[in-house]
């Protein structure tokens, strides 16, 4: 299969996911929130370090603006019953999840799974020590910015 051909089928698979608000069973995981403790906010999401299988993991948590139960979102019936917002967000959560699923890059973590259940919206990955690049610059003033540039542009343009 070309590379062509791979691109529209994964897009496909995402514009697919999304319109009908399903997350592939092959990338649900179980819940792994319990002993978790949030580390980070951010506009749509909150990121909290759990254990999964063993391991440090990071937990994304989507935050859902609901007046009413999250059993509504959850209920395939009631889904021509959200609100506006409430599909969209909905739309997004599936296709970022597929999107990250997929994607392969030595700057992008991989995406280990997602975990859907009544309380929340949950991606997982791996947990890096060191955060984010804009909290380890910050930490490590002496740090050579100019060659996490260069790094980061050679591993780009040898993909």
């Amino acid at each position: 299969m070309s590379d062509r051909e791979r691109l529209k089928l994964f897009n496909k698979l995402c514009k697919t996911c999304s319109r009908h608000r399903v997350i592939p069973k092959s990338i649900h995981i179980p819940d792994c929130s319990q002993g978790s403790t949030e580390v980070a906010s951010g506009g749509c999401a909150d990121v909290s370090q759990g254990v999964y299988e063993g391991r440090r993991v990071a937990i994304k948590v989507v935050r859902v603006y609901v007046t009413s139960d999250l059993d509504v979102i959850l209920s395939v019936s009631l889904l021509s019953a959200l609100s506006y917002s409430c599909v969209k967000m909905l739309q997004r959560f599936c296709r970022e999840g597929v999107a990250w699923k997929h994607l392969r890059h030595p700057n992008i973590l991989p995406l280990i799974g997602v975990t859907v259940s009544k309380q929340r919206f949950a991606m997982v990955s791996a947990w890096m020590e060191n955060g984010n690049i804009s909290e380890f610059v910050e930490r490590d003033r002496h740090v050579n910015r100019i060659e996490l540039v260069r790094v980061a542009l050679d591993t780009s343009m040898t993909d």
